[in-house]
């Protein structure tokens, strides 16, 4: 599982339903680097049923490239930036602090987490509604909990500079109804973590990448079942960096971003590997007590939550040269 704003979501890689709530994100790049977009470059995000729109030009203007007014009034759900006017008309970007599930607003909303970086959450628990490009109203517990367990596209408008055309980005994901499992015994599972970078640069700004291998050890339970609970076992995340001195003269250890600091800024991927980008400069600022020099040996520890355990990592250890 993932989290948004401190609250749990499927991604759309571990088997969402429509009746959880679901993160669907957005990375935007060119030439090697991610895009800023802006409030008033983006226009939409529209979730259609893969089945019923089988190419994009059950949806796309031919000569425009872009959503059909027909297309997008048979849209399963609907996101627009916050307080955009229906039909067009700019509004502005959440950010991630301002999800709260239970208000309509949240959930028709696009938030922007980082540069080039948008997301779209579709709730399937509460009762809140998304505006169609006509202005029409469409509720989740009207539309969301009639929707087939199949695959779907979410097509994303967006500009990629502030004098760019429009343009559309499909991606696919898909929705499952066989994503809840019952066990007739306790879970028994254990993790493994490996941390990949061993070196880093001073100066550099680097993504720290601590990949986790989740071990279910029940024999009874089918390598199925297996397979579904490893997808979405690990909700959240965060990481510490410490500083180890060799100089009797300095703590043995300093702390240089501890897991309260972290927890909002650890990314997740598929196969449950966590994301940390560290700016060494940090290093060098002045800003940290008793670190001494910037190079030398450092550990990091991941923490994160497996149902109802609170998992601390072994310390791994990297330099930094």
């Amino acid at each position: 599982m993932g989290s948004f704003n401190n609250i749990v979501v499927s991604e759309r890689n571990q088997r969402p339903s429509f009746n959880g709530r679901t993160i669907l994100r957005a990375y935007f790049m060119r030439d090697g680097e991610y895009v800023s977009v802006g409030d008033a470059q983006v226009s939409s995000v529209m979730l259609f049923n893969k089945e019923l729109n089988t190419s994009p030009s059950s949806i796309l203007d031919a000569s425009t490239g872009l959503v059909t007014s027909g297309a997008a009034a048979s849209a399963v759900w609907r996101w627009s930036t916050s307080g955009a006017a229906p039909g067009g008309g700019t509004g502005v970007l959440l950010s991630e602090s301002q999800f709260t599930p239970t208000e309509s607003s949240s959930c028709s909303s696009v938030y922007s987490v980082g540069t080039g970086r948008l997301a779209v959450v579709l709730n399937g628990i509460n009762v809140v509604s998304s505006l169609l490009e006509d202005g029409t109203a469409v509720s989740s517990s009207q539309q969301l909990s009639g929707e087939p367990a199949a695959p779907y596209i979410d097509v994303w408008t967006v500009k990629l500079c502030a004098n760019c055309d429009w343009t559309t980005f499909i991606n696919d994901t898909q929705f499952f109804q066989n994503n809840a499992v019952i066990l007739t015994e306790p879970l028994l599972l254990t993790t493994k973590n490996r941390l990949y970078n061993k070196k880093l640069e001073l100066g550099a700004n680097q993504k720290l990448k601590i990949g986790t291998e989740v071990i279910i050890e029940n024999k009874n339970i089918d390598d199925s079942v297996k397979n579904v609970l490893r997808d979405g076992l690990i909700t959240s995340g965060s990481i510490e960096i410490l500083k180890h001195n060799t100089d009797n003269n300095l703590p043995s250890w300093v702390t240089v971003s501890g897991h309260a600091d972290t927890s909002a800024s650890v990314e997740i991927t598929q196969d449950n590997t966590f994301l940390f980008l560290f700016n060494t400069d940090v290093l060098t600022s002045g800003s940290i007590s008793n670190l001494g020099s910037g190079t030398g040996t450092y550990s990091v520890q991941v923490k994160y939550n497996v149902l109802e355990e609170t998992i601390k990592s072994p310390l791994m250890y990297f330099t930094v040269v």
